[in-house]
């Protein structure tokens, strides 16, 4: 078993949940897609690969998965949720266009100082955060 099917299924223990043959799927097939995705996209992913699977599925595990500090959610906009798996991945930040929906990951050390200057001043420990920054990319502008 992996780190991330250790994880995931010692937290579904303690929410006396199983994980069954369809976590398993989504489970495995997050962690194989190395890109944002949404929970349609990943529906068509699990189907692609022959196995059956209902969209509530999808969005109940991937609500899990979230809860489980597995995978992180992202709100786009306009209604559109994005994911992507956290383990194996460098934490960064985001560059959201706003017409064409794109996500730009960027990692920038100074940002990530300020931030920690912000939470000594204010005596606050930080446990995770996420800085999505929202504009026009450079071929919608």
């Amino acid at each position: 078993m992996t780190k991330e099917h250790d994880i995931f299924k010692s937290f579904l223990a303690e929410k006396r949940l199983k994980l069954t043959p369809q976590r398993r799927a989504i489970l495995d097939t997050v962690f194989e897609t190395h890109r944002h995705f949404d929970a349609d996209e990943l529906v068509e992913i699990i189907r692609h690969k022959e196995k059956r699977i209902s969209r509530a599925t999808v969005y109940r595990t991937l609500d899990l998965l979230v809860k489980a500090g597995l995978v992180t959610a992202m709100e786009l906009g306009e209604a559109r949720k994005v994911y992507e798996h956290v383990i194996g991945h460098k934490h960064h930040d985001h560059l959201i266009c706003m017409k064409c929906g794109r996500a730009i990951e960027f990692d920038d050390g100074f940002i990530e100082l300020l931030q920690q200057k912000v939470c000594d001043r204010l005596n606050f420990e930080a446990q995770t955060h996420s800085l999505r920054i929202f504009g026009r990319c450079e071929s919608c502008r």
